[in-house]
């Protein structure tokens, strides 16, 4: 295999550098945020400023309602402030994660979510760990993550 050259590598780099394969994906990408943006500066012309602010927020508030770990966030308010209610998308039966076969396991998705390390083995840590210097003293009848090193 020949060695590439300067330019070459230049052109490879900044190829594969890039975010989208194709500007056409990039407008994909971006297609709803163009379509909000729009229609929040067409409501701010009409109505005022306060529309589009106050769109916004709810917005905001909307999307950060969530469920547990593991189990899928529908998120109906902001479908519904969208008006993506009332249309059948393909998204809506086609490819959805929702909708495979596999287990969840909850405990492991909230000990991901809190940052809590499972124990290397069935009986737990092993016995010869030491604590960190600045690590808390273990509480009476309280479960504590274990430091494993």
């Amino acid at each position: 295999m020949a060695a590439l050259s300067a330019a070459e590598r230049r052109a490879a780099q900044q190829a594969f550098s890039q975010a989208t394969a194709h500007p056409v994906e990039a407008i994909q990408k971006d297609w709803l945020r163009n379509q909000l943006e729009n229609k929040h500066y067409v409501m701010g012309n009409v109505y005022g400023s306060h529309l589009p602010m106050r769109i916004k927020m709810e917005m905001s508030i909307l999307s950060q309602v969530q469920r547990m770990p593991g189990l899928p966030s529908h998120h109906v308010g902001l479908d519904t402030v969208l008006g993506r209610d009332e249309t059948i998308d393909f998204e809506d039966y086609l490819g959805v994660p929702e909708m495979n076969e596999q287990d969840i396991d909850a405990r492991a998705m909230l000990e991901r979510k809190h940052g809590i390390r499972p124990p290397t083995s069935l009986l737990g840590p092993p016995a010869n760990v030491q604590r960190a210097a600045n690590a808390p003293p273990p509480r009476h009848m309280v479960a504590m993550p274990k430091d494993v090193c």
